[in-house]
């Protein structure tokens, strides 16, 4: 079953409306040392920007459900953007840093909200195929989005750049606030205190979800390490190219071919696939070996979150899904940084062929932890009235 254009351009617009959060740790790097002339400063921001996200995240999908998209996608959207230019003209560092940590905490959910509502306006066979189609977007736009940044720098500077982007992403932001789809459902019985069906599927995505992202973590710090490492350190940038063109082939594959077999099973298979895949990330000596070895370990990556998404969907209910993606964001913010933070230290400390082994160490963590629990990850059966959880079909998406 192929996927409706309703929802071909809710994913277009949500990623869009996404771009300056997606640019916004490379935006704001950039931009601090330039407004402040220190990376220290830079690199609070970032931090910032980062904790703000993570805080707020399922705050924001919790106001979703109670108050509706617009509203919540709009006022963020107002909020993200005066951060915005007030980084856009801050000197001081500490009111860098302020406004940064603005822009974190105000970060709209238009993430958490299109992929809640792709499960509404997408039929349950093309769900998998719909989800496998936004996971090649946000590849897209992370493959895209620094050869933009790069550009705009050459053409306007970082201030430039990042007003560019604000622009964009909140005329995407407000497009997508007026094209989604309102919830099913009735607030009110949404928001009564009875446990949500799901719950035991969400704390096994959360936990396989916050080692996962310590795994990428892991692998921005890695990756230009290992370039540095082999004396080629300007070709970091080539290498982070190839292991996300490896993602993209295999969320195109994907959406083309449908997942293999049910959501559960291709869950269980792409995340033993990642770590299958990770044990030859300490092997490499050179660039073009490094490159041959990313390339397949991206192939799994895109898949696998959108199978992760999936299940998500499959598994809680319509007006409470936003806040369940809002926590899996939390999640793979937590994750990142003790990935980032861990895998440093061991590479300083005992190289960076040993140092990879925290990517593989963590995938094999996630892998256990998903197969103790797998049962949470099989459909669980009929949910009560009025709750519109997707139902699974038998036959695999495509």
């Amino acid at each position: 079953m192929n996927v409706p254009r309703r929802a071909l351009a809710l994913i277009v617009l949500m990623n869009l409306g996404y771009l300056p959060v997606a640019m916004r740790h490379l935006l704001v790097v950039l931009l601090g040392h330039h407004n402040t002339g220190s990376f220290a400063a830079a690199g609070a921001a970032s931090a910032a920007c980062g904790i703000g996200l993570a805080l707020t995240a399922p705050v924001a999908g919790r106001l979703l459900r109670r108050l509706g998209d617009r509203p919540v996608l709009l006022a963020s959207g107002v909020g993200h953007l005066v951060a915005l230019l007030g980084l856009a003209v801050a000197t001081d560092p500490w009111v860098f840093v302020a406004f940064a940590a603005g822009a974190g905490l105000s970060s709209p959910p238009v993430m958490g909200s299109g992929r809640a509502r792709l499960a509404v306006v997408v039929p349950a066979p093309a769900l998998g195929r719909a989800y496998a189609l936004n996971a090649v977007a946000q590849e897209l736009l992370y493959v895209g989005g620094p050869l933009v940044v790069t550009l705009s720098l050459l053409a306007t500077g970082p201030a430039g750049a990042l007003l560019g982007f604000a622009s964009v992403g909140t005329a995407a932001l407000v497009a997508t606030a007026f094209v989604i789809p309102r919830a099913p459902g009735d607030a009110r019985r949404a928001a009564a205190p009875t446990p949500p069906p799901g719950r035991a599927t969400l704390r096994t995505l959360l936990g396989t979800h916050l080692a996962y992202t310590t795994c990428m973590g892991a692998m921005w710090v890695l990756v230009p390490a290992f370039a540095a490492a082999v004396g080629h350190p300007d070709q970091a940038g080539m290498l982070v190219a190839v292991w996300s063109a490896g993602s993209l082939v295999g969320g195109l594959l994907l959406a083309r071919l449908g997942r293999p077999g049910t959501p559960g099973a291709a869950y269980l298979g792409l995340l033993g696939t990642l770590a299958v895949t990770s044990l030859a990330l300490p092997l490499p000596r050179t660039v073009a070996q490094m490159a041959v070895v990313l390339a397949v370990f991206g192939l799994g990556l895109a898949p696998w979150l959108a199978v992760t998404d999936e299940i998500l969907a499959r598994a809680t209910p319509a007006p409470r899904l936003a806040e369940a993606y809002g926590r899996l964001l939390t999640a793979g913010q937590l994750g990142t940084a003790l990935g980032a933070a861990t895998s440093g230290a061991v590479n300083d400390r005992f190289g960076n062929a040993a140092a990879f082994l925290v990517v593989g160490a963590a995938l094999v963590l996630a892998l256990a932890t998903a197969v103790t629990r797998r049962r949470t990850l099989r459909d669980p059966g009929t949910p009560p009235v009025g709750t519109d959880r997707i139902p699974d079909p038998v036959a695999p998406a495509g």
